[in-house]
C-alpha cells in the first residue's frame, strides 16, 4: 500500500489540489457545484481531454504535437463536406481519414525524414490550417440532422456523451501506458532514444503508431466539436493545442519526456477547467484568466522538476 501511494503521489497531489480548487470556487459562486455548471464543464473540456491523452504518449517519447488543433479543424471541415455530398457515412469516413493521413503525416516526418517533432508539427500546423481554410473559403458548414447532436449535446444514462468518450479514451489510454509495451517503450525512447535503438526497441514504429493514434483522437475531438456547435469551422481547434500541452504538463508528465500519467494529465485538464470556469463565474477577466492559468503551469514546472529531482536521489 506504502508503495502505491509513493507512487502515485504526484496525481494525490493534484487530486487534492483540485478537490481544494472547486471548494474554493464553490465558496466564491453559489452556481459552481450545480448540476448545469459541472455537466457544461465536462462538455467544454471533453476534446481538450480526448487529446491530452494522446499527447502524453508523444511527450513521454521527448516529442510534441503542435498541429492538433489545426487537424481538428480540417478534420471537421471534411467532415462537414462529405456529409453534404454522400451523407452520414461518408462523413464519418472522410474525418477519420483525415485524422489518420494528418497523423501519418506527422509520422512520417519524424522517423523518416528525422526533423524534430517541433518543427515538424508547427510546419503541418500551418499546413492543416491552410487546407481547411482553402476548402471552406473560411466559411462554416452546418445543416446537420437532429442525431448528430447526440455526440456533442446527448447523454448516455444521464451522462454527458462527451463525458462517457473523453473516459473511454482515457481508460484506453491508461491500459496503453501501464499494461502494454508501447507504454514502456514511449518511456524508454523518451528516457534515452539512443539507448533504446541499442536494446533493438522498434523506436520508429512506436512514434508513427503514436502520431497516428494522435490522428484518430483528433477525428474523434472534431466529431464531438462539430456536434456540440452544430457546425464546422476551419479555426475550431485554434489554440487548443497549448491547451494540451499545457494539461499534460501541469498533470505531471515532464515537456522533457521519459515518464508520463494518463491520469495526472486527466487531473490537469480538470484542474485548468475548473479554474477557468471558477473565474468567469466569479466575473473576472478574460486577461486575468490567462494570467493565473500561465502562474499555474510555471509554478507545476518548478514544483514537477524539484519532485523530480528528490525522487531521483531517493
Amino acid at each position: 500500500m506504502k508503495r502505491l501511494l509513493r507512487r502515485h503521489i504526484r496525481e494525490l497531489a493534484l487530486l487534492a489540489v483540485v478537490v481544494l480548487l472547486m471548494g474554493f470556487m464553490a465558496s466564491r459562486s453559489e452556481y459552481f457545484l450545480t448540476r448545469e455548471n459541472l455537466s457544461e464543464l465536462s462538455r467544454h473540456l471533453a476534446e481538450v481531454g480526448i487529446l491530452a491523452c494522446g499527447m502524453t504518449l508523444i511527450i513521454m517519447t521527448g516529442g510534441i504535437d503542435l498541429s492538433v488543433g489545426s487537424l481538428l479543424g480540417l478534420a471537421g471541415i471534411a467532415m462537414g463536406y462529405a456529409w453534404k455530398l454522400w451523407g452520414a457515412g461518408a462523413a464519418f469516413g472522410a474525418v477519420l481519414a483525415v485524422g489518420v493521413l494528418g497523423g501519418a503525416l506527422n509520422g512520417l516526418l519524424v522517423t523518416r525524414a528525422k526533423l524534430p517533432p517541433l518543427v515538424v508539427t508547427l510546419a503541418t500546423m500551418a499546413l492543416f490550417y491552410g487546407g481547411a481554410m482553402i476548402v471552406s473559403r473560411a466559411d462554416p458548414v452546418s445543416d446537420f440532422p437532429a442525431f448528430f447532436a447526440w455526440f456533442g449535446r446527448g447523454h448516455v444514462a444521464g451522462v454527458p456523451t462527451q463525458l462517457v468518450l473523453w473516459l473511454g479514451v482515457a481508460a484506453a489510454a491508461v491500459l496503453v501506458v501501464v499494461h502494454t509495451p508501447v507504454g514502456r517503450y514511449a518511456a524508454a525512447i523518451g528516457d534515452n532514444e539512443r539507448a533504446a535503438r541499442f536494446a533493438a526497441l522498434p523506436v520508429e514504429r512506436v512514434k508513427l503508431g503514436l502520431y497516428m493514434g494522435m490522428g484518430v483522437l483528433c477525428a474523434l475531438a472534431a466529431v464531438v466539436y462539430t456536434s456540440r456547435f452544430a457546425t464546422a469551422k476551419a479555426d475550431a481547434g485554434k489554440g487548443l493545442e497549448l491547451q494540451v500541452i499545457t494539461a499534460v504538463v501541469v498533470g505531471g508528465t515532464p515537456i522533457t519526456g521519459g515518464r508520463g500519467t494518463v491520469l495526472g494529465s486527466f487531473l490537469g485538464v480538470v484542474l485548468l477547467g475548473v479554474v477557468r470556469n471558477g473565474l468567469s463565474l466569479g466575473g473576472a477577466s478574460t486577461v486575468a484568466q490567462e494570467i493565473i492559468l500561465g502562474s499555474i503551469l510555471i509554478v507545476t514546472a518548478i514544483v514537477n522538476q524539484l519532485v523530480a529531482r528528490r525522487l531521483a536521489r531517493a
